[in-house]
């Protein structure tokens, strides 16, 4: 004999309705998701995972964002270096305010105009973007110019 008592009704009904509400999220998550699986080595996680914790993410991330990453042939800095360059960028700026101050009272004569000076520095921020985007393996020679050179 059964000892547990039986299940009231609105009991039943909730955990069918919870069953049936588990399998259509899973049918519409397998028809937007890929699972895929692989193996590391035990060296490799570990490199993985110390990269990970440095970046602030899990491991499954970091794989992730390092394989994008690659796919777009772009270095994927530490997060520690990002905000070194978010600051880079940020001083840049700065600094082509002060270039631009200086070429709005230079213009007065006609030597200089402030817009070739603007885009002086944009394309300075584009080529400064550029390089910190490159992995560290890959040379500065010619065959390394930036798109739009």
């Amino acid at each position: 004999m059964d000892d547990q008592p039986p299940t009231p009704p609105e009991e039943s009904d909730r955990t069918e309705k919870m069953r049936e509400y588990r399998q259509r999220y899973w049918e519409r998550f397998r028809e937007t998701h890929k699972r895929v699986y692989g193996t590391l080595t035990l060296e490799e996680y570990a490199a993985f995972q110390q990269r990970a914790e440095s970046a602030g993410r899990a491991v499954w991330a970091q794989i992730q964002a390092e394989a994008e990453a690659y796919a777009r042939r772009e270095y994927l800095p530490p997060q520690e270096i990002e905000v070194r360059l978010s600051e880079l960028v940020v001083q840049l700026r700065r600094i082509g305010n002060n270039v631009n101050q200086i070429a709005h009272t230079l213009h007065g004569d006609g030597t200089l105009r402030a817009s070739d000076l603007a885009r002086s520095l944009d394309e300075l921020e584009r080529l400064v973007r550029h390089f910190v985007r490159q992995p560290w393996a890959q040379g500065q020679g010619d065959d390394d110019e930036p798109p739009g050179a």
